[in-house]
This record gives structure tokens, C-alpha cells and sequence, in this order.
């Protein structure tokens, strides 16, 4: 019997084949004043009787667990820590990213390689990226101007994002208003939140759960939600400009094979270049999109051979009451990215909308395919699920194809050369549900439904 307790203590006393130190990554832990070893082992370590096994790897002024330790930093391997206090490190950067200890107000440089404990934030600014590489190697892209927490506190997620975009994969993203949970092993998706507080989610592989309000949607790959603050999900759609947030999520997805560092950053598989949207005429809608009730004196075109505009081959400014013909500037035929920035009264530039890929003196497919015809169309007013307190609403928006017709309520709109229709509507007290149709010369039409609530 004293043999076998002997045995059953040596047995507890060694560590088990998955705990031992096989030369895997290290965390550092920093000393705080008056920090103990036994302090510090209940905090971190997942077994705070294993404070011990520190010693190994720490050359340290005493071993007595009760003693305040000098200010230091130690080395303590990942595998003891309590999964949420694992770092995540910080593998890649382009320009100027900033951080935030979740003990600070203030913002730092933030250097690759550099660990980022549960509570941090990470900021993007202008024109820079960032991929910050978790524990379990998931990968997590931040594209420009976006800031997320690093494994919230008091949230149930792997990263709260605050502003901007993600791309993610096995990772759980939580936003203001949605909780987004991959699906399947080898799920892609990008969680972007707007600046009303809204949240998309695109998902490009596998599958991805979206909740929010106590319901959920599971949204497939080529698929997008919409979660409104406050609102359950919406009923997934095809994601809006596929080709373009493709080619990112193959940059992730190449990123994620190299480990999160320095990669290669094709435009799309086998560096084919996307596929047009449209003509380059569809810039019209394009426009009354980005100037509605906006009084402006002017817009700045840009066309360029590539995404990132280095090689500008149209840069023009048109008064407010200029007509834009794409096909009348002397580019040669092909295909150009396009983008757009607005002249307010003061003669101030705004920002860029964003990069479009139109084709410019190529002649066009003819229309027919139904589920296109939605892309053809620019609903300026009414917004989705707006409250009206008149008892009348104005219809407006941009056909961005000339050969299109539309209709408002079962009735046909006179549309300028343009392609603007205005018209409008009586409204009833309480919701009202606009119907608009839109048909092409085959006899092929869809319709558009925009729901408005008159307030009594």
C-alpha cells in the first residue's frame, strides 16, 4: 500500500506527455510592484499549483512564493497560461499602426512582432493594414482605417471590432450589433462595421452564423447579411461587388499560408484581373449615389490602369451641372478602375469613393440576365425602413444602363438623359411599401422594395 500511494504521488507530480516543455513559444509576464509568485500564478497560469514550473525558466532572487518580486519580466511557457491571457502578436504592418494597452488612455507605435494581451487595441489609420496572428495561429486581417480589441473582456469573442474591416476565418468576431461565429473549418469571411453602426458580414468560403437580437442567420459563401443596430439579421443576399472583395479575400488567404507576414498580394487568382462590372457610364449612378442632399460645385474623376491608382491616365474636374460622358474623355478602349471624390461649395475635396472596375469603348452585353438589373439602379430616396413626416415621399435614383425602363407603383418614370426619375409619392399613416420595377428590352424585369413608415 506504501508503494502504490508513493506511486500514485510520483505519478501526480509528473508532468503529463502534453505538458512537457517540448521548446514551444513563450509569453512574457511583467512584474508589477508588490507582484508575488503565487500572485502572479493565480492570475495567469491555468494551474496556479504549477507556479513552480516558472522557476525552470527564470533565473529568480528567491524561490519563496510569498516574497515580493523587483520589477522584472518573465518568461513563462504558453502552455500553463489561461487561454484568455494568451497574447496574440502583432505580424504584419504597412504604415503607421498604432496600439493601446487596455490599461492606457494613450496610443502607441505599435513593432512587429510585439505581443498584445486580452484588452489591447489595435488602430489602423489611413492607408495602412495590420494582421495580428492569435495564439492558436488564427489569422486576423485589419484593413485601413479600423480598430478592434484583442480578445474583449466582456464580450464572447476572439475580437471586438470597433470601427472598419476584418477578415477572419476560424476566429469569432463581435461587433456593436452581431456576433459572427465560422461554421466550418475552413470558413473566410470579413466583418465590416459602418458608421451608423451597422454590420456587414461577407462570406467568401464555408459557412458563417450571424447573431444579433436572439436570432440568428447562416450565411453561405457568395453571401452577405445586414445587421442594423438594434435589429435581428437580414435574410442573406449575394454579396455587392463580388469580384473586388474576392481578390482581398484571396489576399488574406494567401497571407494566412505565409503565416500572417510579408506575402505576395496578387489581385485575384492567378493574378487574373476582375471581371468589369459595367460600362463606364454606370459612373452616373454612381455619382447621384454619392451627392445626394449634399449641395456640392464640382466632382473630381479619376481612371486609372490599376487599383491603386499609381498609373492615372484621367484625372478631371467637372462643374456641378456638367454632364459625365466616360466614353467622351479619348481613353482607349478597355477596362480602367474609376473613382470619384466630391467638390463641396468651399472648393473642398472630399474622399475618394471607392476603386469601381468599368469598361470604357467596349461594347456592351445586352441586357437580360434578371438578377443583374438590381446592379443597373441607383435608389437615391427614400432609405430603407425610413419615417416620413409628410404625407407624401420623393422617389428619385439613376438607371445606369440607357436601354433600361422603370417603373414607380405600376407606373412608368420620364427619365432625363441622364438616367435620373424623379417622382412622388402619397403616403398612408404607418408603413408603406414602395414598389419599384426595373425591365430591360427582352421582356426580363425585377423589383425593388423600399418600405417607408409615416409617422402619425
Amino acid at each position: 500500500m506504501r508503494l502504490l500511494a508513493a506511486l500514485l504521488v510520483l505519478g501526480l507530480s509528473l508532468p503529463s506527455r502534453a505538458d512537457v516543455d517540448d521548446g514551444s513559444t513563450y509569453q512574457n509576464v511583467v512584474v508589477k510592484p508588490g507582484d508575488t509568485m503565487w500572485a502572479i500564478a493565480n492570475k495567469y497560469l491555468k494551474d496556479p499549483a504549477r507556479w513552480d514550473e516558472i522557476l525552470k525558466h527564470n533565473k529568480l532572487p528567491t524561490k519563496d512564493p510569498t516574497v515580493a518580486l523587483p520589477g522584472m519580466t518573465l518568461r513563462v511557457p504558453v502552455r500553463l497560461i489561461k487561454a484568455q491571457l494568451r497574447a496574440a502578436h502583432l505580424v504584419y504592418a504597412i504604415n503607421r499602426v498604432l496600439y493601446r494597452s487596455k490599461e492606457t488612455a494613450s496610443w502607441k507605435t505599435g513593432k512587429l512582432a510585439m505581443e498584445l494581451f486580452q484588452g489591447d487595441t489595435v488602430r489602423t489609420l489611413e492607408e495602412s493594414k495590420a494582421r495580428v496572428k492569435l495564439l492558436d495561429r488564427e489569422l486576423l486581417s485589419l484593413e485601413p482605417n479600423s480598430m478592434a480589441v484583442i480578445k474583449p473582456q466582456d464580450r464572447d469573442g476572439d475580437l471586438e471590432l470597433k470601427s472598419g474591416s476584418v477578415f477572419a476565418g476560424r476566429a469569432r468576431v463581435v461587433t456593436a450589433s452581431a456576433l459572427i461565429t465560422p461554421r466550418t473549418r475552413d470558413t473566410r469571411y470579413s466583418a465590416t462595421v459602418e458608421a451608423d453602426l451597422t454590420t456587414r458580414v461577407d462570406v467568401f468560403k464555408g459557412a458563417a452564423g450571424v447573431d444579433a437580437q436572439g436570432s440568428s442567420v447562416e450565411v453561405p459563401a457568395g453571401m452577405s447579411t445586414l445587421v442594423r443596430p438594434g435589429l435581428a439579421p437580414e435574410v442573406p443576399k449575394a454579396i455587392v461587388n463580388l469580384p473586388e472583395k474576392e481578390n482581398r479575400a484571396f489576399e488574406y488567404a494567401s497571407a494566412v499560408k505565409v503565416g500572417g507576414g510579408p506575402a505576395p498580394e496578387p489581385r485575384g487568382p492567378a493574378g487574373l484581373p476582375p471581371v468589369p462590372e459595367a460600362d463606364a457610364d454606370s459612373l452616373r449612378g454612381d455619382l447621384q449615389s454619392l451627392r445626394v442632399g449634399l449641395p456640392i460645385a464640382g466632382y473630381l474623376v479619376q481612371a486609372a490602369t490599376d487599383r491603386d491608382f499609381k498609373q492615372i491616365v484621367l484625372d478631371k474636374k467637372f462643374e456641378a451641372e456638367d454632364r459625365l460622358r466616360p466614353n467622351e474623355e479619348g481613353l482607349k478602349p478597355g477596362a480602367y478602375w474609376w473613382r470619384i471624390a466630391i467638390i463641396d461649395l468651399l472648393g473642398t475635396e472630399g474622399k475618394f469613393s471607392e476603386p469601381r472596375y468599368y469598361t470604357v469603348g467596349v461594347r456592351r452585353a445586352s441586357a437580360g440576365i434578371t438578377a443583374d438589373l438590381k446592379k443597373a439602379i441607383v435608389i437615391a430616396s427614400p432609405a430603407e425602413e425610413a419615417y416620413i413626416d409628410a404625407d407624401s415621399v420623393r422617389v428619385s435614383g439613376v438607371l445606369r444602363d440607357d436601354r433600361l425602363r422603370v417603373e414607380v407603383g405600376g407606373k412608368p418614370m420620364r427619365i432625363d438623359q441622364d438616367g435620373n426619375f424623379l417622382v412622388t409619392v402619397p403616403l398612408k399613416d404607418g408603413m408603406n411599401e414602395i414598389l419599384i420595377t426595373v425591365s430591360d428590352p427582352n421582356g426580363n424585369s425585377t423589383q425593388i422594395s423600399r418600405r417607408v413608415t409615416r409617422r402619425r
